[in-house]
């Protein structure tokens, strides 16, 4: 993974999270009201989608960054 991509849309109301390209996207696995994974077309999640998300102010201190 090259970067993580955060977009909040207050609109909308929504959060999403790529781990991937967006533009890989294949299918949308609702898996609970309200939360989705995003796949590609093997499968793979790429991306989480949050609905009805109202925000909050994100503390990058509080951001922990893993390189396997």
């Amino acid at each position: 993974m090259d970067s993580l991509k955060i977009y909040h849309d207050e609109v909308g109301k929504t959060l999403t999270i790529w781990f991937d390209d967006p533009k890989k996207e294949f299918l949308v696995d609702e898996i609970e009201e309200d939360l989705s994974l995003i796949k590609d077309q093997e499968g793979n999640i790429i991306g989480i989608e949050r609905l009805n998300y109202l925000g909050t102010e994100l503390d990058a201190s509080k951001v922990e960054f893993f390189d396997f």
